[in-house]
């Protein structure tokens, strides 16, 4: 982890008439949020919230008209999963930050023998055993998730050929389960015996939110999409998946 040292009034000191380089650094910025920000179901709504200030203060950073202090590069940048060297490196704080060791690339995330069903489901098992996989923090860091309640679980079917394959492991994170249109989760079916839990892709209509396959024609019963808000079998969201990895034959 970086070592940062408090440097008392830095922050008020962002205040003042936006300067080229403040200029320079929200148009990099902005290129980086309309690259990223929809694929990662954040909003100006949500950056407000977090920052504590309105939408329309976000929109003013986004568009240079006010100056970035440190805190508020830091969240956009841990928002949209890249450094914040990307958007800019001359500010009085970047310059206490030490970088992290080249020992401690690497984190590890906890991998579940539980399945994930890609068709016909897998039962949500009380106890799995567990085991580590490693994954580059640069890479979470990009992707805005390292830190977060990560895990592993692996696919099972054929229904979201030939984006999963059977087999596959499915990194997710827990800790985001609000749900936008067109990604994938890992998502839990209540109402039947035991849970089941599926790697299913959101589709957020006017009528509500739906889960659907990728290959709706495979051997499974999700060749239509399901409501979440089903009254037999309703849907629970366990998380959002950030990767998928396999063999390569």
């Amino acid at each position: 982890m970086n070592a940062l040292i408090s440097v008392p009034h830095m922050e008020a000191s962002r205040k003042a008439k936006p300067t080229p380089a403040d200029i320079a650094a929200a148009a990099r910025l902005k290129a980086a949020w309309a690259e990223k920000a929809r694929s990662l179901g954040i909003t100006q709504e949500r950056l407000a919230h977090e920052l504590g200030i309105t939408q329309g203060a976000v929109s003013q950073y986004l568009n240079g008209k006010i100056p970035m202090n440190y805190r508020t590069l830091k969240v956009f940048a841990a928002s949209l999963g890249i450094e914040d060297t990307d958007i800019r490196n001359d500010l009085p704080e970047q310059q206490y930050s030490s970088p992290a060791p080249a020992d401690d690339a690497w984190d590890d995330i906890l991998g579940y023998s539980q399945a994930a069903g890609l068709g016909a489901g897998a039962e949500a098992a009380e106890y799995a055993e567990t085991h580590s996989l490693k994954f580059k923090k640069t890479s979470l860091r990009r992707r805005g998730i390292y830190g977060r309640d990560l895990a592993v679980y692996y696919g099972k079917g054929d229904s979201m050929e030939p984006t999963i394959k059977d087999g596959d492991a499915i990194l997710f994170d827990t800790s985001d389960t609000r749900v936008a249109d067109g990604l994938l989760y890992v998502i839990q079916v209540d109402g039947m015996a035991r849970p089941e839990y599926f790697v299913k892709r959101a589709m957020v209509l006017d009528t509500g939110v739906y889960f659907q396959s990728d290959n709706p024609h495979g051997d499974h019963q999700w060749r239509k999409p399901k409501p979440m808000a089903s009254k037999r079998h309703p849907i629970t969201v366990i998380g959002r998946v950030h990767w998928i990895g396999g063999w390569t034959d």
